[in-house]
């Protein structure tokens, strides 16, 4: 590994712990401060680290961003064999849903459009992360299938072995 990459992420570690100040992550590091704050500014560019007033450094939003497509991502093929199964238990396309939390809620209180029909995939928390929907034929068929994909998707999701 480089020496500038494990530094650089050595500091997302050490911010992970607590926000710190330039001279606390040169002594963590053992690198003098212009080493660092070249770091620190490369980082808060791209940013995966925040200064705050009181010139402490933070862990930036872009963090938080990466770790949600890979929790989108890990729901997707956690997902992909129930969606399949789904599909062809009704002969319609099935679908998995992600997005921000306030849409997931929406459709987790039916709040899906009258032409779809959608149930919650849940995290090992209870914590809605996606839905499955299908299209809704009117009638009611397929709607203990579209539940059972959304209960399996969800075991999936809160197996030890795979944290959606």
């Amino acid at each position: 590994m480089s020496q500038s990459l494990g530094r650089g992420l050595s500091i997302l570690i050490e911010l992970g712990d607590r926000p710190h100040n330039l001279d606390e992550l040169a002594a963590k590091l053992g690198v003098h401060k212009t080493t660092v704050l070249r770091l620190l500014r490369t980082l808060e560019a791209e940013r995966f680290v925040r200064r705050d007033e009181q010139h402490r450094f933070h862990l930036g939003n872009r963090l938080s961003a990466l770790a949600e497509t890979l929790d989108r991502r890990e729901v997707r093929d956690a997902a992909a064999p129930h969606l399949a199964r789904l599909s062809e238990a009704t002969g319609h396309a099935a679908h998995l849903v992600t997005g921000p939390p306030a849409l997931l809620d929406e459709l987790d209180g039916d709040g899906a459009p009258a032409r779809y029909r959608a149930a919650p995939v849940r995290d090992g928390s209870g914590r809605v992360v996606a839905a499955v929907t299908v299209p809704d034929p009117g009638d009611g068929t397929g709607l203990s299938d579209l539940d059972a994909a959304a209960r399996a998707v969800s075991a999936d999701c809160g197996h030890p072995d795979r944290r959606c």
